[in-house]
């Protein structure tokens, strides 16, 4: 007996249709679990931190400074600085204020003297800096700290002379000038809360608008020290016991 197209037709679709529903089936919880396990983790992926606790924003510091200077450029036109002076030892003082995580402002003082110079040996020197910056930590909440920073002043030197050396009539006696770029670069390593202490660089660049001979004209003068800072910051010490008994609650 042959079977109607019609029945032939549902019967093959009935076959075809049938497999369906086991490929439907919700997939084993721990096979999915297993595979997920396997897998490897993005590039890159990790366990978010929290920011480091901030010791540095609304707390004052003071740094004390010594190191070598040397004076570079000249006086006046015409009027080298190093014919006359030479480098010798200087002392800073500054006082800074945290503005943020990263950012503090500080006044700072610095005061060198002076030596001898090529054409006049018995002469010597002074100078002295006054002014402000902005310094930026490059790191915050750890034992050392990176920093740079950029700031501008007033200066005065004063360079003498022996009435008997053997000296240039102009560039001696007393210069005064802005100092239109102040740049450090350094670190500090505190071995205690409260205590540190690092090197640093620092280079100057101005020029003396007043000068011991009003008939030469201005130049470009500058700076460079060399030397070990100490940073005293008092608050920093209570910030610190204080995230380390948070941390001990826990």
């Amino acid at each position: 007996m042959t079977l109607p197209r019609s029945f032939r037709a549902f019967v093959a679709a009935a076959l075809v249709v049938a497999p369906l529903p086991a490929l439907a089936q919700t997939p084993d919880p721990a096979q999915v679990d297993a595979a997920q396990a396997e897998e490897p983790p993005e590039p890159g992926a990790g366990t978010p931190r929290a920011y480091a606790p901030d010791w540095r924003k609304g707390a004052f510091l003071l740094s004390v400074g010594g190191g070598y200077v040397v004076p570079l450029g000249s006086i006046a036109s015409g009027v080298t600085v190093g014919d006359l002076v030479s480098g010798g030892p200087g002392v800073s003082v500054g006082l800074g204020f945290g503005l943020s995580r990263h950012v503090s402002f500080e006044l700072e003082g610095n005061y060198g003297m002076l030596g001898g110079g090529e054409d006049c040996a018995a002469c010597s020197g002074s100078t002295l800096g006054v002014g402000m910056r902005l310094v930026y930590h490059l790191a915050q909440g750890i034992a050392f700290d990176p920093y740079a920073s950029y700031g501008v002043g007033f200066r005065t030197s004063l360079v003498e002379a022996p009435e008997t050396g053997a000296a240039p009539d102009l560039g001696i006696g007393r210069s005064q000038g802005i100092d239109f770029a102040r740049i450090t670069l350094g670190g500090t390593f505190y071995p205690h809360p409260v205590f540190g202490f690092g090197p640093f660089l620092e280079g100057t660049v101005g020029s003396y608008r007043l000068r011991p001979d009003p008939e030469t004209s201005p130049s470009v003068y500058g700076f460079f020290q060399v030397g070990l800072r100490v940073t005293f910051d008092p608050l920093r010490g209570g910030k610190v016991r204080a995230q380390s008994t948070i941390a001990s609650s826990f």
